[in-house]
């Protein structure tokens, strides 16, 4: 079973931003389907269609005045799409989205994205704070966010395709994270790998 790949769609006016912002997500070695809008119309006729796409990066400068009207706007098309609203303050104004001020950490802002990647789960699995996955699921999980394909982690840990299925769907049912770049944001973030080791 192969994750879905994420389809983000990054808005913002700024090419240099919506650059730095691609660059980020490949340094931390996901790999996502990306589509961008330079400017709001093209944003809302992108968004008009929701389920193209499952996230959203949103710099708040791509938004015309008064800004949390035009955000409300975006957000009823989005209702059911996990949305990053980067801004320079007045987070608070962008509520049923996360949020990232500019001036944030470099630490902060991988969080921000993990948060972004790493989809809720009903009910996860825990043992006290700690999602409890098993030792072959972190080796799994390991090889998954590495970025190596079912055939090849099988080869690996000596184990046939079908296992390594079976790890994944227990992994993902876990950790509620659907895509392979929610996984690898997790592994990251869960020190479980170095972002300077996943494949590109």
């Amino acid at each position: 079973m192969e994750a879905e790949r994420a389809h983000i769609i990054i808005a913002a006016l700024s090419f240099a931003n919506r650059l730095g912002i691609k660059t980020l997500l490949g340094v931390m070695g996901l790999d996502p389907e990306i589509t961008e809008a330079a400017d709001y119309e093209q944003l809302i006729n992108l968004t008009k269609n929701p389920n193209s796409f499952s996230h959203l990066i949103l710099d708040e400068d791509l938004l015309p005045s008064p800004k949390h009207i035009h955000f409300e706007r975006v957000m009823n098309y989005c209702s059911d799409i996990r949305v990053l609203t980067i801004c320079n303050n007045n987070a608070d104004m962008y509520s049923g989205s996360f949020t990232l001020l500019y001036q944030e950490s470099s630490k902060r802002v991988l969080e921000a994205l993990g948060d972004l990647f790493t989809e809720p789960s009903a009910a996860p699995q825990k043992n006290g704070d700690n999602i409890v996955l098993s030792e072959r699921e972190v080796d799994v999980l390991k090889q998954v966010a590495l970025g190596y394909a079912n055939k090849e982690i099988a080869e690996a840990l000596y184990i046939s395709v079908n296992t390594v299925i079976s790890h994944r769907k227990n992994i993902t049912d876990k950790l509620g994270i659907k895509t392979i770049a929610g996984l690898t944001v997790y592994a990251i973030m869960n020190n479980l790998i170095s972002p300077d080791n996943v494949r590109s």
